[in-house]
């Protein structure tokens, strides 16, 4: 009855504050109801846009696979075990035919027929002269493997001898079911025919992809949703099950694209406007309704418990409000102060402040009843005009003439490893200061910690006679510190005994000098003296020497020559500035050497967005390009010193944990900060994981991450290349240090030489000589620092006949004769000299 009349009184504080409440759960809810309507009208055309998006993605991927194995099918068809074994069918007698030679036609097969990224039933290369094919299991009779292993009804033996006769290169043919008989099983399986030749050639090459894979990876799983594939004549070429046929399917217009609704199905096309496929999705009405009314229920059930549950909460937390509130009026008037019972700790400190004034005003009241004089009452006001405060830290510094010493503790914050439930690093700066304060000025009472910076604290020392307190209290600091080294760590430097403030500036420059020496250390670390380091950066020809590795993908190449970097800044005590300034030069060779891809590059950094980061998976297209391409590549104190306030991360959170540095940091590969974050480049993402590499190991594993990433970026990216160049390219990659000439690439081509040499100028910016010139140097440059081989031997080896020419062009490129760069770069050992 009592609340009932409390909550009437319009004048209540809990009768504001329970309407007030009720007013906010008003507006929410219209808000609500508005976001419910609107949900309805609109979810349907989400659905709708969904499905055509999915259905652009699928028609992207299947596009992207079918170029993909037209130039497989261009490759195998121009390899030379393949045209040199039709040359022999052709131009020799049954008996001087050498078979044998089918065994290197078999393994081109194998190697393409057997790459899971294919996904192939079996790749065929029929010879029609001799009906003799050769398939990933070996050679068989053209009759024999269409009637015995691969029976179709769609497609006999005289189907593909009547493909000899057809106009055009490429021809892709409609799905069928076969009959895969081998020495074990005989199974059924649906297979897309994909068949090449050139006019007049007497082969072709015939891949068979196998259509629920196919749908599989690019479609997904099978549903409720059907999935169709028509060719530009309106006939299907592939159709997920038998449900719908080419006559169910209704007409797009010219586009071929959009969606349209026949009876009780959505119909989705996505048409491609160079194969002139157009891929299709059959969706019945019904499913678009029910998750329609499903999403609206589960609203409306969510939208009635928030309403009951904010409805509660205003009561309780009204009441709660009031009743401290009420008891405090009441001892006010009363004259006698009673702490409120609540657990708000604003109504104790009102409490407590009503209780000192009211102390107060009796007081004044008896000293100015006991008093009649004047001056006794201005006294009383001035009493309450003095303001004490503390003498400026700043001014004393300024007017110091007292020898000092300065301790910069700078902050190395490891790039996402504090939870941002957690604190800021300005927060947690802060708290550090604090502690470092707390511990200073209990051992050396006169000295003064400021915070210059987020990740910069400076403690002034005065006098320099007592080098053993200010060791100890170092030494509790360290401790300490060192228990959340897993979020950031600290260098403390002790800069040297200075006279008079007009000394600080010196001081302070020295003091921050002398931090940039830190080790790279998982640990605190004090620096009590100034040493001069040499400067480390990596020269001219061994940028572009990385440079070039990284466009090339040569993982392991890139992984050694970092590896000797960080042995030889190991062997020259290098600090951890000077390991993260070579790491930046390195990073940005890497981002620019990924530049010229950048779609493959906002692609990975999307796919990584927000998972583990940091690059391709090993399952990607690009991981797997870039594994091949690896491959042929040799390769504490104790409770009693205190504790820091328990607002910052880990330990300093808990009452206690482990030092050994586990946590967030151990996670990545430098520390926790391995994942992208979304929205940042290439370089941005590595510049921030940079920030959380303190040792040697963490920085062979940044290399390691960096390298792999690029790598996997440039191998997508050159995916997207055409044929003829990466005919071209793995031509001069394989036959470097033969007789190779323009006009025999021209001619396997049959294009003109001064066609072909345009091409690759206008393609890759580099035309033919400077390519295979450059892939030479690069192999001699291995051949002098790994072999003991003479130059005239190396010479000989990578294609040059003429020892002076392969002198001449080595030191063009290199700036150096081959003689000078094996002394300088294999034999000095020198860091700068690598």
């Amino acid at each position: 009855m009592r609340l009932k009349r409390v909550l009437l009184n319009r004048h209540s504080l809990v009768y504001i504050l329970f309407f007030s409440f009720l007013g906010i759960l008003l507006l929410f809810s219209v808000f609500n109801g508005v976001s419910v309507y609107f949900f309805n009208k609109s979810m349907q055309n989400e659905i709708i846009q969904y499905n055509r998006l999915m259905l652009k993605n699928t028609a992207e991927r299947y596009e992207t696979h079918l170029e993909r194995i037209k130039t497989m099918l261009f490759d195998l068809y121009s390899n030379e075990a393949v045209v040199a074994f039709n040359r022999q069918l052709l131009t020799k007698a049954e008996p001087d035919i050498e078979y044998w030679k089918a065994s290197e036609v078999l393994k081109a097969v194998r190697a393409q027929a057997y790459n899971p990224m294919f996904y192939l039933n079996n790749l065929l290369v029929y010879y029609d002269s001799h009906s003799l094919i050769v398939e990933k299991e070996g050679s068989v009779n053209a009759p024999m493997l269409f009637e015995s292993f691969y029976r179709s009804a769609d497609y006999p033996l005289a189907y593909w001898k009547e493909q000899f006769a057809r106009s055009g290169n490429y021809a892709l043919h409609p799905q069928s079911s076969f009959n895969v008989t081998t020495l074990n099983s005989s199974v059924d399986v649906e297979l897309i025919p994909f068949s090449f030749r050139m006019p007049g050639s007497n082969y072709q090459i015939v891949a068979l992809l196998d259509a629920r894979a196919l749908q599989e990876a690019f479609y997904g799983p099978g549903d409720s949703r059907e999935f169709m594939i028509l060719r530009e004549d309106g006939s299907l070429l592939y159709r997920s099950s038998s449900a719908f046929g080419a006559g169910d399917i209704p007409s797009f217009g010219p586009e071929g694209a959009g969606y349209m609704k026949a009876g009780d199905t959505y119909f989705f096309a996505e048409k491609d406007p160079l194969t002139r496929l157009t891929y299709v999705t059959a969706l019945p009405y019904a499913n678009i309704t029910a998750k329609v009314r499903n999403a609206s229920l589960t609203l409306l059930l969510i939208f009635a418990a928030a309403l009951l549950l904010g409805i509660a909460a205003s009561l309780f937390f009204s009441r709660r409000i009031h009743r401290p509130v009420e008891q405090m009026l009441s001892s006010i008037a009363s004259r006698d102060l009673v702490r409120p019972k609540s657990a708000i700790r604003e109504f104790d400190l009102i409490h407590q402040n009503l209780h000192e004034l009211m102390q107060e005003k009796e007081a004044v009241q008896k000293e100015l009843l006991g008093k009649k004089s004047l001056l006794t009452s201005f006294g009383y006001i001035n009493k309450l005009k003095a303001i004490t405060s503390d003498i400026n830290d700043w001014q004393d510094i300024a007017e110091m003439d007292d020898p000092f010493c300065l301790v910069l503790a700078q902050l190395h914050f490891k790039e996402g490893t504090v939870p941002e439930s957690h604190s800021r690093p300005d927060r947690i700066a802060y708290y550090i200061r604090e502690y470092i304060n707390v511990v200073m000025t209990e051992h050396l009472p006169h000295s003064h910690t400021f915070q210059i910076d987020t990740n910069q604290i400076l403690t002034l020392v005065k006098g320099g006679d007592e080098p053993e307190k200010l060791r100890e209290a170092l030494e509790k600091l360290t401790p300490i510190l060192d228990r959340d080294k897993a979020y950031f760590l600290v260098t403390l430097a002790v800069g040297p005994v200075h006279r008079g403030s007009g000394q600080f500036n010196a001081a302070y420059r020295q003091a921050q000098e002398m931090a940039l020496q830190a080790r790279p250390l998982d640990e605190c670390q004090i620096i009590r003296s100034h040493r001069v380091s040499p400067p480390y950066a990596l020269n001219t020809a061994q940028e572009q020497e990385l440079f070039r590795h990284i466009q090339a993908g040569n993982l392991a190449h890139c992984v050694s020559l970092t590896e000797r970097i960080l042995e030889q800044m190991q062997k020259k005590d290098a600090g951890l500035a000077q390991y993260r300034q070579i790491a930046e030069s390195i990073l940005l060779r890497a981002a620019r050497a990924v530049e010229p891809y950048g779609r493959a590059a906002a692609a990975a950094d999307a796919a990584a967005e927000p998972d583990s980061g940091a690059g391709p998976g090993p399952e990607s297209p690009a991981a797997g390009a870039n594994a091949h391409r690896s491959a042929e590549t040799p390769p504490g104190a104790s409770a009693a010193a205190g504790s820091i306030p328990r607002c910052l991360p880990g330990n300093m959170l808990q009452s206690g944990g482990s030092s050994d540095g586990a946590g967030p940091a151990a996670a990545g590969a430098c520390g926790g900060a391995c994942g992208p974050e979304g929205g940042l480049s290439f370089q941005e993402r590595y510049l921030r994981l940079l920030r959380s590499c303190c040792t040697p190991d963490q920085f062979r594993r940044f290399y390691a991450q960096l390298f792999k990433e690029a790598a996997g970026i440039i191998a997508a990216g050159m995916e997207e290349r055409d044929s003829v160049i990466e005919f071209v390219m793995n031509e001069l990659e394989n036959k470097f240090a033969d007789d190779i000439s323009l006009d025999l690439l021209a001619d396997k081509l049959n294009l003109s030489a001064a066609y072909l040499s345009v091409y690759i100028k206008e393609k890759t910016g580099v035309n033919f000589s400077e390519q295979l010139n450059a892939i030479r140097i690069r192999r001699a440059k291995e051949l002098l620092g790994g072999t003991g081989l003479s130059v005239q031997e190396i010479s000989v080896r990578i294609g040059y006949r003429n020892v002076t020419s392969f002198n001449r062009m080595f030191k063009k490129i290199t700036g150096l004769p081959p003689g000078e760069y094996r002394k300088r770069y294999v034999i000095g050992g020198e860091f700068r000299d690598l």
